[in-house]
């Protein structure tokens, strides 16, 4: 790409090799930077939206919010592994350019998380199965997260990495951080003000698995 071209979620999409492109440049970085931040948490506010309007619209507000920490809180938590284990598979890149690198991986999962709220809005809406939004809206964000594969495969074939199997383990490393987030910011299926159940220190698959059974033991 040259200097002159811009960005957007269309060449995101179609080539986020490309898009890697214009972290040439200090000021270009943090452009891109910023642009990619902002698709992050959109999408990610959106997915949120849809999830919170299972219960009302202030839940779904919440939601909208929680999902854009949840982003934010776990991508800077597994930044020094990007990097390390990028460095470990052979990217010469700076820290600035790795960081950009990762949010090319969010910003991919953020439109993804996008495209598909609408249809998880539908289904919250309309149906008062709580398990079955939980089990849903993770099989969208898987869904969304094996798309992620797509930039770190474009970032191998033009040689930002020798090896792409480093940041296969930190895209695997970031969705169970994000897990774990979402269960340390529960509940996103209940009324504003309700306490946290179960209280207290909680394991992600332990608090999927008891969402999915409670609300399927309360439908019989």
């Amino acid at each position: 790409m040259n200097n002159e071209t811009t960005t957007g979620l269309g060449e995101l999409l179609r080539a986020p090799g490309d898009v890697m492109g214009f972290a040439d440049g200090k000021a270009r970085c943090w452009r891109l930077a910023a642009f990619l931040a902002f698709v992050t948490a959109a999408g990610c506010a959106l997915f949120g939206f849809a999830v919170g309007s299972f219960v009302s619209l202030e839940v779904a507000a919440l939601d909208a919010a929680k999902m854009v920490g949840i982003a934010a809180f776990s991508y800077a938590l597994c930044f020094p592994t990007l990097y390390v284990f990028a460095t470990i598979s052979g990217s010469k890149l700076s820290a600035a350019r790795l960081a950009v690198l990762g949010l090319v991986c969010t910003a991919t999962l953020g439109s993804l998380l996008a495209a598909q709220s609408p249809i998880l809005w539908l289904f919250s809406v309309s149906t008062e199965n709580a398990a079955f939004i939980v089990v849903l809206s993770c099989v969208l964000a898987a869904l969304s997260l094996g798309f992620v594969a797509r930039p770190i495969a474009a970032a191998a074939k033009r040689e930002i990495v020798a090896n792409r199997a480093g940041l296969y383990v930190w895209l695997v490393v970031f969705a169970v951080v994000a897990l774990q987030t979402v269960t340390l910011v529960r509940p996103m299926l209940a009324p504003a003000n309700t306490p946290r159940t179960p209280e207290g220190k909680c394991f992600f698959l332990m608090h999927f698995g008891d969402s999915v059974g409670l609300s399927a033991a309360s439908m019989q």
